[in-house]
């Protein structure tokens, strides 16, 4: 993907701007939201508000140390594309994550704390019943083909 199609867009479900890689825990939820939603790109260097390029020190460092992040910190083992790119003299790291059968979630929490989901533009924590549906998307089995078991005594034999 090309940086200049990259600064056209505006941040969305599939896509995230992060100046900094101070956070590795916003980094990773971030991660782990894009793989149990709809795959995205978090894009790091790149000013939040402005769009500005401010790019990363140290950028094949920086890889190393966000691979190991995400392979330490998120279960199940998640393999994102990492790339360092160039634009006007500053790198640039783009972490492309695919959307994937998981749920994904964060080790040190588990995963009803440490599973997170993309709404719009913002990460934020799954609760019980998109845990559950992640669950069924992972077993690939759909709402409807999941039996309803109904309380017996709640049905008139009678009139069937």
């Amino acid at each position: 993907m090309i940086i200049e199609e990259i600064l056209l867009q505006e941040e969305s479900k599939t896509l995230e701007y992060k100046e900094q890689i101070d956070s590795l825990s916003a980094i990773i939820k971030t991660v782990i939201a894009f793989a149990n939603t709809a795959g995205g790109t978090l894009v790091l260097g790149i000013e939040n508000k402005t769009k500005r390029v401010v790019g990363i020190e140290k950028a094949l460092d920086q890889e190393e140390r966000l691979i190991n992040a995400i392979s330490d910190s998120i279960i199940p083992l998640l393999i994102p594309h990492i790339e360092i790119q160039s634009y006007r003299g500053k790198h640039i790291i783009l972490i492309k994550i695919p959307h994937a059968a998981g749920p994904f979630y964060l080790k040190s929490s588990g995963p009803e704390k440490g599973t997170y989901i993309r709404s719009g533009s913002t990460t934020r924590n799954a609760d019980e019943e998109m845990l559950d549906s992640l669950r069924l998307f992972a077993r690939r089995i759909s709402f409807d083909e999941v039996p309803y078991l109904a309380d017996l005594d709640l049905i008139d034999f009678e009139a069937l």
